[in-house]
């Protein structure tokens, strides 16, 4: 005769640590543009809902500044990039170091190319001479929606805070974003 106990388990077994979070669907936002006056305007909120499947959301973009207005923008310029979840949650990309003295020389460690001609030192909008444009990832998870709740996002960008305004010749920020959904294996 036999006596079994019902024990908790209080361990995984190889197949629970087998699992692997697997990115299964991708949902284009919002690109960039000429950074004037018209910047924020073209841009309406996205709505979405979360495919059945999703255990986790990332929020991916590549976000870049190039060309120089009559305040050094976007290049070489303080820009924000914000994106707003459900109307209450911001996540937010600065590029504080546009404009430093030594914003990308400090970076030739992590890949930038020194004495890449003129001002290959100063830091610039998300990039630096040489360097890899490193996809900005932020987990959004917590600020959505699960089920079949309609879901919505919406970008600005921000030079010192506001609306981006030059008098002459407007830079351009290069962006490309994403919702990216993941589940498990």
């Amino acid at each position: 005769m036999f006596i079994f106990f019902a024990v908790k388990k209080s361990y995984k077994t190889f197949i629970e640590y087998d699992k692997t979070l697997t990115p299964f669907m991708i949902q284009p936002l919002f690109r960039g543009g000429v950074f004037d006056q018209e910047y924020n305007k073209k841009y309406l909120p996205i709505s979405f809902i979360l495919p059945n499947e999703t255990s986790r959301v990332r929020l991916v973009a590549t976000i870049t500044g190039h060309g120089r207005d009559n305040n050094n923008c976007a290049e070489l310029c303080v820009t924000s990039h914000n994106f707003v979840i459900n109307g209450i949650y911001k996540v937010t990309r600065i590029f504080k170091d546009a404009s430093t003295a030594f914003g990308c020389a400090d970076h030739v460690k992590d890949g930038v190319i020194p004495n890449e001609y003129g001002r290959w030192m100063y830091g610039r909008g998300g990039w630096c001479d040489g360097q890899e444009v490193t996809p900005w990832m932020v987990d959004v998870t917590e600020q959505v929606k699960f089920g079949s709740a309609s879901n919505s996002i919406r970008y600005f960008g921000l030079y010192n805070g506001k609306d981006p305004n030059p008098s002459k010749n407007p830079g351009n920020i290069i962006m490309y974003s994403y919702l990216v959904f993941y589940k498990y294996l």
